[in-house]
């Protein structure tokens, strides 16, 4: 029964890990957006005024799909815990012992 332990346990790590390092990467990840939004307001249309709706809604989507990421990456190291390997079945019919014929009455 203890044969998913290493595989929960790096799932474990690797949420301690991303959670951790969580704030610092949206942290770039605003700056970053806010940066490139800057240039491209300059390079377009310098005149006008930032539009708080997209600051907005580029914060919204970071802060969302940095917890959607770690989920499937999550989904994908926790798959083998799901789903038993078929090998194993094979397995056991090689195991196993053909049955006698029985006698005809």
């Amino acid at each position: 029964m203890r044969e998913n332990t290493g595989v929960a346990a790096g799932i474990g790590v690797l949420s301690a890990f991303a959670y951790t390092i969580w704030a610092g990467v949206i942290v770039v990840m605003v700056w970053m957006g806010i940066t490139v939004y800057a240039i491209v307001k300059w390079i377009g249309a310098p005149g006008d005024h930032a539009s708080a709706t997209t600051i907005l809604v580029m914060i919204v989507g970071i802060v969302a799909v940095y917890p959607l990421l770690i989920a499937v990456a999550i989904y994908f190291v926790g798959k083998p815990m799901r789903y038993p390997r078929k090998r194993r079945d094979k397995d056991a019919e090689q195991l196993s012992l053909p049955l006698p014929d029985a006698p005809a009455d």
